[in-house]
């Protein structure tokens, strides 16, 4: 697999650039506009190695749909977040498994986030391979990720626990490679 975007990339992006692709008004409220955005480049920067994203099929017009496929290492924790430009999204496990509070999704698996909804999950101990489908109602304008998590000590916690499970992540080679890292858990 050859993802068209691994976020690992990203190391030597100005933390202005970065934030340009969040919306975190309420943190830049709360803390200040230069904090809010250098904690949220540090966030994407200490989480870069621990996912990629292949786009599959995306259709430009408002409301299109499109198809992604999302890898997550080992334990990671993504953040807080929303959606209000891309509309609808349905995910579907292909390999690994979610924890999202006391649930837990794994292969076969799918679940609806409707547009600007918010919502977080930590991949599980293999990480996590999932198919995003996105379809209509987005809103023109309206953020394309807007930051959730309510204070900086929050998004910290996060990038410490993201230099924690660093070690662990390495990319697939191939899209459901992730089941065979699970199989072998499953059989410790």
């Amino acid at each position: 697999m050859t993802p068209a975007f691994v976020h690992d990339d990203i190391q030597d992006v100005d933390p202005a650039e970065i934030g340009k692709t969040f919306e975190f008004s309420e943190l830049a409220e709360k803390y200040g506009f230069d904090a809010a955005q250098n904690k949220i480049a540090e966030l994407v920067k200490a989480s870069a190695s621990g996912t990629s994203t292949t786009m599959l099929f995306s259709q430009s017009t408002l409301g299109g749909m499109s198809l992604v496929h999302n890898w997550f290492g080992p334990n990671f924790p993504l953040f807080r977040h929303s959606h209000a430009a891309y509309g609808d999204c349905l995910y579907y496990i292909i390999a690994g498994e979610i924890h999202m509070g006391n649930r837990r999704l794994g292969p076969g698996s799918g679940m609806f986030v409707p547009n600007y909804h918010a919502y977080r999950f930590t991949a599980g101990p293999a990480g996590v391979e999932l198919l995003e489908f996105r379809a209509g109602g987005g809103v023109e304008g309206g953020p394309g990720l807007k930051m959730e998590e309510k204070t900086l000590d929050g998004i910290q916690k996060l990038i410490d626990e993201h230099h924690v499970q660093r070690p662990l992540w390495v990319q697939p080679e191939n899209i459901g490679d992730t089941a065979y890292l699970q199989r072998e858990l499953d059989f410790d």
